[in-house]
């Protein structure tokens, strides 16, 4: 029975050691820690990044920071707001809760989440155009209740994906196990893509790789625009709910005191083109009219970027995704435009960084 036993160990022995390796690289890149843990070394100040792989309590995250920190200036939008920087601004007191919202009714319920001494004086919304699309809002998609609920980390699913992940060439061993103070997350040590402490989304190796994406050449987005689906639903009227949303929310920040600007983020320019030449997005010339009407009581300024023919598609990281550099010139735009903003943008900054760089994705350092 001992020899049996003998046998029977040493023939586990590898695959125990193999899956040993994959637990202690997941526990050495720090996947595990909790948000509420980041989260409060971003609000000590420290330079904390965080790039979780095998979870997303992105919103959760966010709204944990911005709650913390309570910015003067906020941001707040889906992942098409990531790419505003603290740098790009003047004031030291700010944070990008991109991605904190996913949906146009998203908004309101995260600001009434926020305590009352943490609401920002200055506010930033970015309003993704598929937000006023019928299609891809109707009901049943858009979500009616909401809550902050969120998934902890399980190795038991974690341990599958990172064995996946390393066959598939994201990450290695070395990485995982190497040395990595105030940087949280298989996606942070692997790929070097996670978010910042000022709440801004760094893309990690794509930035210098950008063949590596996984919208090279638009084929994805253009595919969609085909099809009429995922974002790129087709559609020639505003979703009349929608304009109903944004007046709460307008009026609701106005009652507490918020200077708002709305922004409508951009599309690559190939893609804005192929997409106006399609004639199935009417209702693209329907949001800004919207919005500027909503917006007028309460003086509040919004901006159309949809199709900025200053930037260059490979300053895009897919086809509705802006860089860095697209977003730097959209700032410079608004230090033009914006009253309200203007003597919070750091112009300096901004034209320094949109000089040549090794990569159309990254600024110049």
């Amino acid at each position: 029975m001992k020899r049996f036993l003998c046998i029977v160990a040493l023939f586990l022995a590898p695959v125990v050691l193999f899956v040993g390796l994959f637990a202690g690289a997941i526990y050495a890149s720090g996947e595990w820690r909790t948000e509420e843990e980041i989260a409060g070394r971003v609000a000590a100040g420290e330079p904390a990044f965080l790039g979780l792989a095998y979870r997303d309590n992105t919103r959760y995250y966010k709204h944990l920071v911005a709650n913390e920190l309570g910015a003067d200036l906020l941001v707040l939008g889906t992942s098409r707001s990531m790419q505003f920087h603290s740098e790009f601004f003047t004031t030291d007191s700010f944070y990008n809760a991109g991605g904190g919202a996913g949906y146009v009714n998203e908004f309101q319920y995260f600001l009434e989440q926020l305590d009352e001494d943490k609401l920002p004086s200055t506010l930033i919304m970015v309003m993704d155009q598929y937000f006023f699309n019928g299609a891809w809002v109707g009901t049943g998609s858009m979500p009616e209740t909401f809550d902050y609920s969120h998934y902890e980390f399980s190795l038991k699913s974690a341990l599958p994906e990172a064995i996946r992940g390393w066959v598939q060439g994201k990450f290695t061993l070395r990485q995982a196990y190497g040395s990595h103070p105030d940087v949280y997350g298989m996606a942070a040590v692997g790929r070097g893509s996670g978010f910042n402490p000022d709440g801004s989304y760094c893309y990690g190796s794509l930035l210098d790789h950008p063949e590596t994406g996984t919208d090279v050449g638009f084929h994805d987005t253009f595919d969609r625009i085909l099809k009429g689906i995922d974002r790129f639903e087709y559609g020639e009227y505003v979703h009349e709910p929608s304009t109903y949303t944004i007046e709460s929310l307008l009026a609701w920040c106005n009652d507490h005191d918020i200077e708002v600007v709305l922004i409508v983020p951009p599309y690559a320019p190939s893609v804005y083109e192929r997409m106006a030449e399609s004639g199935n997005y009417g209702y693209f010339d329907w949001i800004m009219p919207i919005l500027t009407e909503l917006c007028e009581p309460y003086g509040y300024e919004v901006y159309d970027f949809s199709y900025m023919p200053d930037t260059l598609d490979e300053e895009y990281v897919d086809g509705y995704h802006g860089s860095d550099r697209v977003y730097a010139r959209l700032a410079l735009h608004l230090a033009e435009e914006s009253e309200t903003l203007a003597g919070l943008i750091d112009t300096d900054y901004l034209n320094a960084a949109l000089a040549l760089s090794s990569s159309p994705l990254r600024l110049a350092e």
